[in-house]
């Protein structure tokens, strides 16, 4: 069986565990806006806690946001940087498709707070999550419609209930990485360890501002 190691620093229920197939087996939740000192101590004391070492594991797998800017810079390079030490795969999902499987949405939308009104949304289609994309109230309204929204934030559930939309309030923790993290295992999808430690996201993607390229964080 397939052995993880998981490290999520995009926000709320940030934290790191060892997973063994489909079973997390060792966790431990991570301050807020920890820095690499504090990601590399728990992913040690985890390994620890269940005698495996970085070596013995299968893939290093890091939730890529969207979420905190600096969070997320700062959960990538530790999990590259883990990677490369210890010469195993690195392996990445987004947080939207964390939630939507976490969620077990089958018609919907999942939704996180992008800070200035806006949203990093996704939609999913008879259990199929289509694209991420960064929207204001509006916009969410009018495209989600009927459908219910699933959100890991209050503030965010509380924003949209006031906007007279269906939503429900679905916190994330590290753990509810593992099942979408063995599906981009088990599917050889492309490995992510020679990539830059300092990668977020493309200009063309949705942590570009819309307008003037500045990119938004959720700090």
């Amino acid at each position: 069986m397939e052995r993880l190691l998981l490290i999520d620093t995009c926000g709320e229920g940030s934290g790191v565990a060892v997973s063994v197939g489909e079973q997390v087996v060792a966790s431990e939740t991570l301050p807020r806006n920890g820095g690499s000192a504090e990601i590399v101590g728990a992913v040690g004391r985890v390994l620890a806690s269940v005698g495996c070492g970085l070596a013995e594991l299968d893939a290093i797998g890091v939730v890529s946001g969207p979420g905190s800017f600096t969070g997320v810079r700062v959960g990538m390079a530790a999990a590259k940087g883990l990677a490369e030490a210890a010469e195993v795969r690195m392996i990445a999902v987004s947080r939207l498709e964390v939630l939507a499987e976490a969620a077990r949405l089958s018609d919907g939308w999942v939704a996180l707070d992008a800070g200035r009104g806006e949203f990093y949304a996704m939609d999913v289609r008879d259990g199929v999550v289509g694209r991420e994309r960064l929207v204001g109230l509006d916009a969410l309204r009018a495209e989600a419609g009927a459908l219910e929204i699933a959100a890991a934030e209050e503030r965010v559930v509380v924003g949209l209930r006031e906007a007279a939309m269906k939503v429900r309030l679905h916190p994330l923790c590290v753990e509810d990485a593992l099942r979408p993290l063995l599906k981009v295992l088990r599917s050889g999808a492309a490995e992510m360890s020679l990539g830059d430690a300092n990668y977020v996201r493309r200009e063309s993607d949705i942590y570009a501002a819309k307008s003037n390229g500045n990119v938004k964080t959720g700090d």
